[in-house]
């Protein structure tokens, strides 16, 4: 898979694109705005969380509430924040809501509901890397993968088939978007990650998570795209896998590693390489890639 590098003045053009108001149209009539769907912002209860309630926030795309759309069901794709973050980043920091609305209306992608839910852990610090922890004090990983899920298609009209439901994050959140896929392509079909860390390291800001030795070292070693590729390659390569980064961020040689690593075992991905780093700016600007390619089987 070959990696597709773009200079800083195409992706600023892109940028500015993208958030651009539509222009007049020749003879200097204006182009009708697309159309715009809702951002939702709920609470849902999470049996894997003690049942506490958790907030979440829910794209519902423009024609979702239309009287001739009653009976129609929607494929879902769910966004995961970074640390520090929270449930409301995609639609506030990444626009995810404006970008949605001009891909539906240039027909880029399918009309699809995105759900955004809170995925911190225990602590001041709140951070989970989305695991479950060692001792079972915060499970994230069930309550993304059962809680939620279940929770968003008890609600709103989904489509339930996994290959109509897909998954995309950012740093901490790419890592568990594409480690969720790989272990569980029952639940989602398809996966994207933008800035992620894709071989784990411990860290003290996951102290609470990992715990001690011999607990730390497998939680991390499990939880690795590049480590547990190898053993769940056949899978893979029936699963569409989308991951991006920029050439100053941090976890660049880790996610050429995952690249490298998919390419040795023969499973098809996209890989991009874009100028940036690690921030709001590179991510709302790239969003849309990992949408066409998550959304692509859903048409």
């Amino acid at each position: 898979m070959s990696i597709r590098v773009r200079p800083p003045i195409f992706a600023l053009l892109i940028a500015i694109g993208s958030a651009a108001s539509p222009g007049p149209a020749p003879g200097g009539a204006a182009e009708p705005r697309a159309a715009s769907g809702v951002v939702l912002h709920l609470q849902m209860r999470a049996p894997a969380l003690g049942g506490e309630p958790r907030r979440i926030q829910v794209y519902l795309p423009p024609s979702y509430s239309a009287p001739d759309s009653a009976s129609r069901s929607y494929p879902v794709i769910y966004l995961l924040h970074g640390w520090p973050g929270s449930e409301g980043n995609w639609f506030g920091l990444g626009h995810g809501a404006a970008t949605a609305d001009s891909m539906i209306a240039n027909r880029t992608i399918p009309e699809v509901i995105l759900v955004s839910p809170n995925g911190s852990g225990l602590g001041l610090l709140g951070r989970s890397l989305y695991l479950d922890s060692f001792d079972g004090a915060s499970r994230i990983a069930e309550y993304i993968l059962h809680d939620v899920v279940e929770w968003t298609d008890a609600r709103f009209r989904t489509r339930r088939d996994p290959r109509t439901r897909g998954i995309i994050g950012l740093s901490d959140g790419a890592s568990a978007a594409l480690i969720l896929a790989f272990r569980h392509p029952e639940v989602f079909g398809a996966c994207g990650g933008h800035s992620g860390q894709y071989r784990l390291t411990r860290e003290w800001t996951l102290r609470r998570v990992l715990g001690p030795e011999p607990f730390s070292t497998r939680l991390l070693d499990e939880n690795s795209p590049v480590l547990v590729a190898d053993t769940i390659a056949a899978r893979l390569r029936s699963l569409p896998i989308y991951f991006d980064v920029g050439t100053r961020d941090e976890s660049l040689d880790d996610n050429r590693a995952l690249h490298h690593r998919l390419d040795s075992l023969g499973v098809a991905h996209t890989y991009n390489e874009f100028a940036g780093t690690h921030d709001w700016t590179y991510w709302r600007t790239h969003l849309h890639e990992s949408l066409i390619a998550v959304t692509a089987g859903m048409h």
